[in-house]
């Protein structure tokens, strides 16, 4: 049987952004068995799109919020898979557009004992624009504005024989499937990333150092990245270093991660407010 799908959805004062992704989320083939919303320290604008998007998205959508304490997606992504009630976890970032068929191909791509990596298609920043004040995701082959455009024709069958990129390279948590249960086996995101870069990178080699395989989402799941400047690099060379450790040490487990992440959010799972208790 094809597993049920918890979509898992980062995001950080882009309320514009959101709601398209929520909007290709509402015109999928298939939905998915609920939204979350990993929210990194949003102010109300985010709240207020949530609770607007709820009752008419056409399946459980939730928001778990973190305190803004920085770029810390990683944690966020935690706190939103305590809310997950699936086996299996699709995640995005809060700037990518799904193809109609997104969810459904990555139920059919899900096996054990591997992770899915997804690719993208970016947007120019006026084709960004465009839709952006259009509301307009009907995003194909042809539309102005958008790069690597070949690896966004949805022919799952070809790609099959395709495949792809090994070991680290183009893995982004922007757009990763993997099992709820090796997502905790290897105890999620390491909370001690902080600010942007090789947060995913470590989560992938520590599915690695577990046992997981990689599969490759060719011609399948396809999605579109809206364009925004690139987020501040500040860190980066203390976040590469503690990559590089995990690979040295052949860490599975992070060692403050999902477990040490605060569950509180997921308490209100069953109630009207889904959002963090400490929310502004």
């Amino acid at each position: 049987m094809l597993p049920e799908i918890s979509l898992i959805i980062t995001t950080y004062n882009r309320p514009d952004f959101l709601e398209l992704v929520l909007l290709s989320v509402m015109r999928q083939t298939e939905l998915p068995r609920e939204v979350i919303v990993g929210d990194d320290g949003s102010g109300p604008e985010t709240r207020a799109l949530i609770d607007r998007y709820r009752p008419q998205l056409g399946c459980p959508l939730k928001h778990a919020w973190i305190e803004d304490l920085g770029f810390r997606a990683g944690t966020a992504r935690n706190a939103a898979v305590r809310m997950a009630e699936s086996d299996y976890i699709v995640m995005i970032d809060g700037d990518i557009v799904l193809g109609r068929h997104f969810v459904a191909d990555h139920r059919s791509l899900a096996r054990p004992g591997f992770f899915v990596a997804g690719s993208r298609g970016y947007l120019s920043p006026k084709a960004t624009q465009r839709i952006v004040d259009t509301h307009d995701i009907n995003i194909g082959f042809f539309r102005r504005g958008l790069r690597r455009r070949f690896i966004c024709l949805h022919l799952p069958l070809l790609g099959r024989y395709i495949r792809g990129a090994k070991e680290l390279r183009h893995v982004r948590s922007c757009h990763l499937g993997v099992w709820r249960d090796d997502y905790i086996a290897v105890n999620g995101f390491d909370n001690d990333f902080n600010g942007w870069g090789c947060e995913d990178s470590d989560f992938v080699q520590r599915l690695y150092h577990l046992g997981i395989k990689r599969r490759n989402a060719k011609l399948a799941a396809t999605a579109f990245h809206l364009y925004h400047p690139n987020n501040a690099r500040n860190n980066h060379e203390a976040n590469h270093e503690r990559l590089a450790q995990t690979i040295a040490q052949k860490r599975v487990r992070a060692l403050r991660g999902y477990d040490q992440t605060d569950g509180s959010a997921a308490e209100h799972a069953s109630g009207t407010d889904l959002s963090h208790p400490q929310q502004p």
